[in-house]
């Protein structure tokens, strides 16, 4: 198992297993592993592509040239694994082969690189904060503009899975306030149900539907606001009618376009339904959880989480 923390050394910690049954690949060339149609080869020696034939596709993600391979027999050991490992590192072609992390909730896999994220006190040196990455050993990619004294850091080559205890060290760093390595899984979006069941007992077509989060009776209490609520999704549609009222919208960003105008790309409708069910106004007919709170929209269109 490794460990995750966010939040700093007094946030959630989150634990992931270590896959005895998948393989991450990155080719040099970006090109596929495992041939999306039968009759296609992959660019490897034919030792390498014995070992494929005993792994089938799990996940690809296209933008990073990187693929997760499973082994078509379940094991309970990591032979299969490991000896897949050290034969495609040996490939030319091929830029690495790792290990996997697993979700234990979703069962989902999850990728780890070697970088970190880190930030320090907003207040402190920035001299002071490079001082301690180099320390490190920590090689600084890029400062990141949207945090005060916050860095994109890579460890060197082949540091693998010892990443996560670098991050651990670094957190309990003096100065550093948030740290954590960077983890990517396949986006899924999840579906919506057309009507607000959600808010208060329904009933439709007949049917009662009592799964619902009382929402009606918080209402007595608070409808949100003076909160504001991120939504990080597909896009988001800011002409919306329970969207449009004077002050709804709060600093929105595209951070795959890196504009500020989060509006829906082709197909990209999710964002939108997100977004209604947590704070939609609720003049027009549809209210969110939260319809006095106000609106961050950030959109995320790509098919891999990082930062």
């Amino acid at each position: 198992m490794v460990q995750v923390r966010y939040g700093g050394q007094n946030g959630q910690q989150y634990e992931f297993a270590i896959s005895n049954e998948h393989v991450v690949v990155r080719t040099e060339s970006r090109s596929t592993i495992i041939g999306a149609r039968s009759f296609e080869v992959a660019p490897v020696s034919p030792t390498a592509r014995s070992i494929l034939n005993q792994f089938e596709l799990k996940t690809r993600f296209r933008q990073a040239g990187v693929e997760i391979l499973q082994a078509k027999v379940p094991n309970q050991d990591a032979t299969l694994r490991d000896r897949a490992r050290e034969i495609l590192n040996n490939e030319s072609e091929v830029q690495f082969a790792g290990r996997v992390l697993i979700d234990p909730v979703s069962q989902q896999p999850v990728v780890y690189t070697e970088n970190i994220f880190v930030k320090f006190d907003s207040e402190e040196d920035s001299g002071v904060c490079q001082d301690v990455l180099r320390r490190y050993n920590l090689t600084i990619k890029r400062q990141l503009e949207y945090a005060r004294n916050a860095y994109f850091v890579s460890a060197p080559t082949n540091t693998g899975i010892a990443v996560f205890d670098i991050a651990e060290r670094l957190l309990n760093e003096e100065s550093v306030e948030l740290c954590h390595p960077e983890l990517a899984r396949e986006s899924r979006q999840r579906q919506v149900f057309p009507q607000q069941w959600h808010l208060k007992q329904t009933t439709i077509n007949g049917k009662t539907i009592n799964a619902h989060a009382n929402v009606e009776a918080a209402w007595k209490l608070s409808n949100g606001t003076g909160t504001i609520i991120a939504i990080i999704d597909d896009g988001m549609d800011l002409d919306h009618e329970e969207f449009r009222s004077s002050g709804k919208i709060v600093a929105p960003r595209d951070v795959t376009r890196k504009t500020n105008n989060p509006r829906p790309g082709n197909d990209n409708n999710h964002g939108t339904s997100c977004a209604g069910v947590a704070c939609a106004n609720g003049n027009f007919g549809a209210s969110g959880v939260a319809p006095g709170a106000k609106l961050m929209p950030i959109r995320l269109a790509s098919a891999l989480g990082s930062q």
